[in-house]
């Protein structure tokens, strides 16, 4: 018995012995090439959206590049970057495994394959092949339908060939993915197979397509280990999560922000992938041009960032995104605008909320701002189209009092804006014109009114409907606000 357990245990260090020498190995990836005459391949990798390089390799003295050091490199889809032209050959590197050899030919690198130590991309490139010989087949047919499409007999046939290759091709998919389930070639294959949609019954067409879309929907993520960190190093990840956020999804914020909340649930404990996905949505939200998106920004900085889910981002930064947030929160679409207090040309205290419309446009502008000057014609015409409409157009001139020097009183910045008033047509008859030159209102802060001109839209509730828009957008833009109201109202 003692003699048993000593070979067990003898065995079991042997075993982790040789566990610790490969892993001390590290990575060890050599590469040949035919018809290659330059004497450098740089490695790159995918990450997210983007290729990045990581090393270059000199061709040796037996012609191979080679590719190595004591430690693993993370797992993903990499490439070998040929020069000059910047085309590349890609292979799959997991977590282990990672001392192999591949040759090939630069004229046909996939068909002229040949990898040795690496049963992954042996596969990969196996199943490469089989593709390239599959599209070829489909291309012909194609070719053959074009000449053939007059006869419907001839025509049919071929569709059919066509889908039988398809059928071919999803079930040689299907069965490398049960033959090898833990491969990289599985799980890169598997994540572009799109969930099969069953059929469902229903009253008409529209409820039969609701049922697709919203098992879909579900599904969407069926065939893809979001979390899995080998993805993040590959060109399907970031496409399918763009995808499922940015089209699958009705882009409205609300339904925009449960998407995203997903995505963060499903790769909250894969910090890496967690990290990419977060600064991903917050800068693209940050940066989008669309109306009404910010609303996905402050979601994104006050779920995540601003509660401590962020350790990565500095104070400084932190701080920033966190007050740029708090800024744009209170005047998001849907949220009730800020009242705010200012004064008209002679000095008596005017209420946006106490205009009496159906809605109210609020024009931010500046006397000397360019663009306030070639935006004036454009709320000009609003104003005149929309007067008999119950639609007021409320002006507030931004000139304020700096205390630069002592001529800089609010009398001159009285005289300034109405000198602007009249310079661009806001005629006391179209338009509330109002100025605030100590910003006693607060409208900067309230409004985030950092560059001038800036417009919303409210409804007689003070609701903010729309903003941000050029005034050259304005007519069409209130048309469809009041279009969409009165089609909602009719809908209650």
């Amino acid at each position: 018995m003692l003699l048993r357990i000593g070979i067990a245990i003898l065995f079991a260090l042997l075993v982790n012995a040789e566990g610790l020498l490969a892993q001390k190995k590290g990575h060890h990836i050599r590469l040949k090439l035919e018809n290659y005459t330059e004497k450098e391949v740089v490695l790159g990798f995918y990450f997210g959206d983007k290729p990045y390089v990581k090393d270059t390799a000199q061709i040796d003295a037996d012609g191979y590049f080679t590719f190595k050091a004591d430690t693993l490199l993370p797992c993903g889809v990499y490439l070998f970057v040929l020069r000059p032209d910047n085309t590349f050959i890609q292979f799959l590197l997991p977590e282990d495994g990672q001392q192999f050899t591949m040759t090939t030919d630069v004229k046909d690198p996939v068909g002229k394959m040949k990898v040795k130590g690496s049963d992954d991309n042996k596969l990969f490139y196996e199943y490469l092949a089989y593709l390239n010989k599959q599209r070829s087949a489909v291309d012909s047919l194609k070719n053959l339908l074009e000449k053939v499409k007059e006869n419907p007999t001839d025509s049919a046939r071929i569709v059919q060939q066509s889908t039988e290759i398809d059928k071919q091709v999803r079930k040689y998919q299907h069965d490398l993915i049960q033959k090898h389930p833990k491969t990289m070639s599985a799980k890169i294959i598997k994540s572009s197979i799109e969930p099969e949609v069953p059929e469902f019954e229903g009253a008409d067409a529209k409820e039969i397509q609701l049922k697709k879309y919203y098992w879909y929907r579900e599904h969407y993520f069926d065939n893809i280990n979001i979390a899995d960190p080998c993805l993040l190093r590959s060109p399907v990840l970031h496409p399918k999560v763009d995808n499922f956020v940015s089209k699958v999804i009705p882009q409205h914020p609300d339904s925009i922000n449960v998407a995203i909340d997903s995505v963060i649930q499903r790769v909250k404990d894969s910090p890496e992938t967690y990290k990419y996905f977060l600064i991903h949505f917050l800068n693209t939200y940050a940066k989008s041009n669309i109306v009404g998106m910010d609303a996905c920004y402050v979601h994104v900085a006050q779920k995540y960032y601003c509660n401590g889910g962020t350790p990565w981002v500095k104070p400084e930064d932190l701080e920033k995104i966190c007050d740029n947030a708090r800024r744009l929160e209170p005047i998001l679409i849907g949220k009730t605008a800020p009242n705010i207090f200012v004064r008209d040309r002679n000095n008596r205290p005017v209420s946006l909320w106490d205009v009496d419309a159906d809605y109210v446009v609020l024009f931010f502008w500046a006397p000397d701002c360019g663009h306030c000057k070639k935006a004036a014609p454009h709320m000009v015409e609003f104003a005149q189209k929309f007067k008999d409409r119950n639609i007021k157009v409320f002006n507030v001139c931004t000139a304020v009092v700096t205390g630069k020097d002592d001529a800089d009183t609010p009398e001159k910045v009285l005289k300034t804006c109405w000198d602007g008033v009249a310079e661009k047509g806001f005629e006391e008859s179209l338009f509330i014109n109002t100025y605030d030159p100590y910003i006693q209102s607060r409208y900067k802060q309230l409004y985030d009114v950092q560059s001038t001109p800036q417009i919303f839209i409210l409804d007689r509730k003070h609701e903010i409907l729309m903003k941000r828009i050029g005034a050259d957008k304005l007519i069409e833009v209130m048309e469809d606000v009041i279009r969409f109201q009165e089609e909602r109202k009719k809908g209650k």
